[in-house]
């Protein structure tokens, strides 16, 4: 008798603690999302390796973009053997145009384009 109560208290408890991990996901995920840039960008701004990327032509839609026809092109470079790419985020590109891009040697999908100081 005490065993069923204990497991019924276990599970009672278990499901708040979902119901509430469910409910806090979309603030966490908003979180994280706002906090990342800042993150990644003090880790670049330390830590970073330039190296050399080709515009490739892969678009990415500016804000209103669909309707102002408004993009700009991503890049990709190599890293230890593998393909990166990431958002040029400057318009005016052409597909083959070369840039310089910083990244983390141990996480080189962490990159961006080098900005000129």
């Amino acid at each position: 008798m005490n065993n069923k109560k204990s497991n019924s208290s276990f599970l009672v408890k278990f499901k708040k603690r979902i119901y509430l991990l469910i409910a806090l996901s979309p603030i966490l995920y908003l979180a994280f999302s706002i906090i990342k840039w800042p993150i990644y960008n003090s880790l670049l701004d330390n830590y970073a390796v330039e190296k050399e990327a080709t515009i490739i032509n892969e678009k990415n839609i500016l804000g209103k973009g669909v309707i102002t026809q408004m993009f700009t092109y991503s890049y990709e470079f190599t890293a230890n053997g593998k393909l990166y790419d990431g958002d040029s985020k400057k318009r005016g590109y052409k597909i083959g145009d070369k840039i310089k891009v910083e990244y983390l040697e141990s996480f080189p999908s962490i990159n961006r384009a080098k900005q000129k100081k």
